[in-house]
């Protein structure tokens, strides 16, 4: 699937003074703010594993002249020559050292942004030139997207992202929300001493009972546990899976939350989807 990701505005202008921002001159695709410069919206589209791709709209920085120019030509037969250049005006994860560099843009029809292109051995030349992970690029995206993408949402841990879901991070708890779905998940690592047996079992020691169903599952050296029944929150009828894993790189809560009994099986592979792994890319809140 080729997806397209939107930058509403460059970096240095989200979180201005609301009136600081109502003095900027232009529209979706030109922008201009004294003392702060001229923007562009360009393309960048970056080629994943699977061979799906995703397009993200950047900002590109540009002196005044080139900005009065782009304006003259946007909506004439001349724009097909229109040729800038300037600094990528946002850091788009996973490649933030992309801001401040330098690039060009060129168009190629009438009917589309320009394209960005490197200068030099940077970072946008990596970025447009390489095939990149799939789901480490999708992850870092902090909005609902319509495909599922395994998340890593700790060093240690990964789990799926449905479609339609959006994360958001709460202290030590990642969240996936969507209409009609949620999903906590919390990981820990394991006591010193302790195998991934024992932990499971203390994990499911006190669970509610009674309950409508319940599994446990070995993959390997990963213990699974999973419990679901009906809950009746402020009056209202929702369904609940509460998992648990462990393995010898630590522990997992996985809680998923549905409105529909026919989402059982939507929360069985949800937490069957939760996996140790291991990533470069740090804790859970600096993945978004």
């Amino acid at each position: 699937m080729d997806l397209d990701v939107r930058s509403e505005l460059p970096d240095a202008m989200p979180g201005l003074p609301a009136e600081r921002l109502a003095a900027a001159w232009g529209d979706r695709n030109l922008q201009r703010l004294e003392g702060v410069g001229g923007f562009v919206r360009c393309l960048m589209p970056v080629r994943l594993t699977g061979g799906g791709s995703v397009t993200y709209s950047v900002w590109l920085k540009v002196d005044d002249d080139q900005l009065r120019h782009a304006n003259q030509v946007w909506t004439t037969d001349e724009y097909v020559d229109l040729t800038l250049r300037g600094e990528v005006a946002n850091a788009i994860r996973p490649w933030p050292d992309l801001l401040g560099g330098a690039a060009e843009a060129r168009t190629r029809d009438v009917g589309t942004l320009p394209y960005l292109s490197p200068v030099g051995e940077g970072v946008l030349s990596q970025v447009l030139t390489q095939v990149w992970d799939r789901d480490d690029v999708l992850s870092r995206i902090g909005h609902a997207l319509p495909v599922a993408v395994q998340q890593q949402v700790t060093a240690s841990w990964s789990i799926e992202r449905t479609a339609g879901l959006a994360p958001r991070v709460h202290g030590d708890i990642m969240r996936f929300v969507g209409p009609g779905r949620t999903v906590h998940f919390e990981a820990f690592g394991l006591p010193d001493g302790m195998t991934p047996e024992v932990v499971l079992t203390k994990m499911t020691e006190g669970t509610p009972q009674p309950r409508d169903g319940e599994l446990s599952e070995q993959d390997g050296d990963l213990l699974r546990h999973a419990f679901w029944l009906k809950a009746t929150p402020n009056g209202r009828t929702q369904y609940e899976l509460y998992g648990h894993a462990a393995a010898p790189a630590g522990g997992a809560y996985i809680t998923c939350m549905y409105d529909s009994a026919d989402d059982l099986e939507w929360a069985l592979a949800v937490w069957r989807s939760a996996r140790p792994t291991s990533t470069t890319s740090g804790e859970l809140s600096q993945q978004l």
